[in-house]
């Protein structure tokens, strides 16, 4: 329903800046009013959910709840936090 409300918006704007305003003006103006549009509900959106930081907080590899994640190589199923485990030096892990 939002989405309804701000399309029926820049309609009204469109139509109301290409009576006003000549041809070739109006495309240009409608356009910058289109994409400021488009910025500021890009803006309230991003400013809904938090600051760009909690989105890059969901796809960190450390938990927020402070418990640390465990990988195991899958080859030999050691424990480890290297890049290639210390026992067979296989790369290949898992998180569990």
């Amino acid at each position: 329903m939002n989405q309804l409300l701000w399309i029926g918006i820049s309609i009204a704007i469109s139509i109301t800046i290409s009576m006003l305003i000549p041809f070739p003006i109006s495309l240009v103006t409608i356009i910058g009013t289109f994409l400021l549009l488009n910025y500021y509900l890009r803006r309230r959106m991003i400013s809904r959910i938090g600051n760009v930081g909690a989105i890059d907080g969901m796809f960190s590899p450390t938990p927020t709840n402070g418990s640390s994640l465990k990988y195991y190589c899958m080859s030999c199923g050691k424990q480890h936090r290297q890049t290639a485990c210390p026992k067979c030096g296989s790369k290949m892990k898992r998180i569990g």
